[in-house]
């Protein structure tokens, strides 16, 4: 089976990946040998952006609880925190919104099967691939279940794509909403962008608080 989905891989990389069509599949069949043969540890930012073009939930502790720990300090940042938790919370959203552990991750995944890594290793290769994907995940959302993980705030972590951008380094924002233990959520937008030469993230954050029962 991974010698039939790494030739099929190869065919596709090989063609060039410049269409949603091809960025799904690649996706779907990096998916397959993740699952076939998982690496120690999972690579979480991979995982994340391939069920999320699936649209299929994470679910597992072993792969989701690093990456909701790492939320749930940021949610004790954003109610009782101090100053040096602005490293914290600048670091978490840097991850997810330029991309960088995706690509990475992605191209350890291709370069381990002896695959072509251009769509990695290339900025205009690359911008073309998260520029299809943003039209796959158009209309879909990933969740991260944090329920039975004894954390501290979170309950869960819903993903969606957020406003299409034309001016930014990543061509759309990202939306999280950290559904909490109490009932409350917090909605989190976020934007990369060139910011006079460097790369800089904006982003908005809303506090709801939980249903009054009636």
């Amino acid at each position: 089976m991974k010698d039939s989905i790494v030739k099929k891989l190869r065919a596709v990389l090989d063609s060039g990946v410049n269409s949603e069509c091809k960025v799904s599949y690649v996706l779907c069949e990096s998916r397959k040998l993740l699952e076939k043969y998982p690496p120690d540890p999972p690579p979480f930012a991979l995982l994340l952006y391939c069920n999320w073009a699936l649209h299929v939930d994470l679910d597992r502790p072993k792969t989701t609880l690093p990456f909701l720990q790492r939320v749930d300090e940021f949610v004790g940042s954003v109610f009782g925190g101090t100053d040096a938790d602005i490293v914290l919370e600048h670091n978490a959203f840097r991850e997810f919104v330029f991309l960088d552990t995706f690509r990475e991750q992605l191209k350890r995944l291709l370069a381990g099967y002896g695959l072509p890594t251009a769509v990695c290793d290339e900025e205009n290769r690359w911008h073309e691939f998260i520029t299809h994907y943003a039209g796959i995940i158009q209309d879909g959302s990933l969740s991260c279940d944090g329920k039975n993980l004894y954390l501290k705030w979170v309950r869960e972590v819903i993903f969606t794509k957020g406003q299409a951008r034309s001016d930014s380094y990543v061509p759309f924002d990202l939306s999280w909403r950290i559904g909490l233990l109490d009932g409350s959520s917090i909605d989190v937008d976020v934007r990369a962008m060139d910011f006079a030469g460097k790369l800089a993230i904006f982003h908005g954050l809303k506090i709801n608080p939980a249903p009054v029962a009636v």
